[in-house]
């Protein structure tokens, strides 16, 4: 999570920081933000949610997200409705985050740390075959698969602040999408691949953008003096999901495309972040400290109604559904 996205700013997992907005001028190569940690180990209260039982949603009820107990060390995770315990995919030195799964289920992208810098990796669903595809000094984020499965977009402070770029899988052709003193982040494909969804803080605030994936034809969603972003698109295309301090704390929101309709899911003093819709469209899988500290949750559509996934004192958070 993260304004800049927590992988931007700090390896540790954090949620959405208190953002000071960047000047009218050209902004720093980091922006100014206040993000609370993930150091403290809090009391969690008993769970009233009932236990998850396996589900037919995707082609196996499985998500990925990271995890944490040790600020710096985060690792990927990979968990099966109903399973007892979550499957560590990564177990390496440093930060890996943000994982995403690929549109056939067969590959996982995700952003680690593990040679200095941060970078865009991609590795097989069961750990294996890590590559790193960008490899290079600066800071790549937020990954986000076509879904085609031919193209990776993402976020990046290659060219001094952060722009959004494509890239084949390999890490080949990398095109930059847009060209702006703000801040773009947290690039996601609409789901026949003609769009990209993203936030930008290049009229103060952040705001919820959307352009052709060639950067064309740029289009300003939403217009709040809070803090619009993590958009993510339903899967009919008709909806977007994002998170947003408009109210005061992060809610998850849900704007219907084409209106002006703007509807707060989440409504309370937590935070609540990342969205990512189910493959059914009727669920949103999301990341809250609504219970302490941070865990997965589901939110139901149509009757509101949250469950709580992931129960521990671990930081459990970016979730992304297996297709």
């Amino acid at each position: 999570m993260g304004i800049a996205p927590r992988s931007v700013l700090d390896p540790t997992p954090t949620p959405p920081p208190t953002v000071q907005p960047a000047a009218t001028g050209v902004a720093s190569a980091t922006p100014t933000v206040t993000t609370p940690t993930s150091t403290q180990t809090p009391t969690l209260p008993t769970s009233t949610s009932p236990p998850l039982s396996p589900t037919p949603i995707g082609n196996s009820g499985q998500l990925v997200y990271h995890s944490s107990t040790t600020p710096g060390q985060e690792d990927i995770y990979l968990f099966g409705f109903g399973d007892v315990q979550p499957i560590n995919l990564t177990n390496a030195e440093g930060a890996d985050i943000t994982p995403r799964f690929s549109p056939d289920g067969s590959r996982i992208v995700f952003v680690s740390n593990r040679d200095g810098d941060r970078d865009i990796y991609i590795m097989n669903t069961d750990g294996s075959n890590v590559f790193n595809i960008t490899n290079n000094g600066v800071e790549d984020e937020a990954p986000a698969w076509s879904p085609d499965g031919q193209n990776i977009a993402f976020a990046s402070n290659r060219d001094g602040n952060y722009e959004i770029y494509s890239m084949e899988p390999d890490g080949t052709n990398v095109v930059r999408l847009t060209n702006d003193r703000g801040f773009d982040l947290f690039p996601k494909y609409s789901p026949d691949g003609s769009q990209i969804v993203f936030s930008s803080n290049r009229e103060k605030n952040y705001e919820v953008y959307v352009m052709r994936t060639d950067g064309a034809q740029l289009q300003r969603l939403t217009n709040d003096p809070g803090n619009d972003t993590y958009p993510t698109w339903s899967p009919g295309g008709a909806e977007i999901v994002f998170a947003s301090d408009r109210n005061g704390n992060f809610d998850l929101y849900r704007l219907v495309l084409g209106t002006a309709a703007v509807q707060n899911l989440t409504g309370n003093l937590a935070v609540d972040a990342s969205p990512e819709y189910s493959p059914d469209g009727k669920l949103v899988l999301f990341d809250s400290n609504r219970e302490g500290d941070y865990e997965l949750y589901l939110l139901d559509l149509e009757t509101l109604a949250v469950t709580r996934v992931t129960d521990n004192t671990a930081f459990d958070a970016d979730p992304s559904w297996k297709p």
